[in-house]
């Protein structure tokens, strides 16, 4: 499923004011997650998204994604275990002038697809080919 966010920060939006947008996804593995930064945030945009409350991208709280004419894509292989869980995503803006809108998409994909079934059987099987005798 393919979770996108549409977020238009406002100027002199700071930190401590910064905008909030969350949804809720259901279980599976976060595969891909998609930043888009237009032309024209000249880096005043910044962002971060928790999961649960906890920052998930970037990790340290004191960090966050900004950029120009940009998109940021991100391979990420984080399970979703439990159903729904919520996923935050908060922007601010330097800008004194300008409000800025950035993108943001999260692809969320069945545990199946990343590791089928039938692999863990293959995978024991051959373990246990190696520790015992035919």
């Amino acid at each position: 499923m393919l979770h996108s966010k549409h977020i238009t920060v406002s100027a002199n939006t700071t930190e401590p004011n910064a905008i909030s947008t969350y949804f809720l996804v259901n279980q599976g593995v976060i595969y891909r997650i998609w930043v888009n930064f237009p032309a024209g945030c000249a880096g005043l945009v910044k962002l971060r998204i928790y999961h649960e409350g906890h920052p998930f991208l970037p990790v340290d709280k004191d960090a966050y994604i900004t950029g120009n004419d940009y998109v940021f894509e991100y391979p990420i292989f984080y399970e979703i275990k439990t159903t729904p869980e919520r996923i935050t995503i908060e922007a601010w803006s330097d800008d004194d002038t300008w409000p800025h809108t950035i993108d943001v998409q999260f692809l969320i994909i069945p545990k199946e697809w990343v590791q089928p079934i039938g692999a863990y059987e293959g995978v024991i099987a051959a373990l246990k080919s190696l520790f015992t005798k035919s």
